[in-house]
């Protein structure tokens, strides 16, 4: 057998936040704020909350071949 590393419920959760915070990162440089409408940032921020939330689907589950 090989080794396994020791990994904490607080690793995991530390992990998540640079994960989250990299997303959060790669989503202003893909839609620059700016050159939003408010519509168009209610509905991102919608979107991001639901992403958190869980609640997306994703896309390789829904397309179609």
């Amino acid at each position: 057998m090989g080794e396994y590393e020791t990994v904490t419920l607080n690793d995991i959760y530390k992990e998540l936040k640079y994960i989250h915070k990299k997303v959060d990162e790669l989503e202003h440089i893909m839609i620059p704020i700016e050159k939003m409408t408010e519509e168009d940032k209610n509905d991102l921020d919608e979107a991001v909350k639901e992403y958190k939330a869980g609640k997306t689907v994703k896309f390789r589950d829904i397309k179609k071949d």
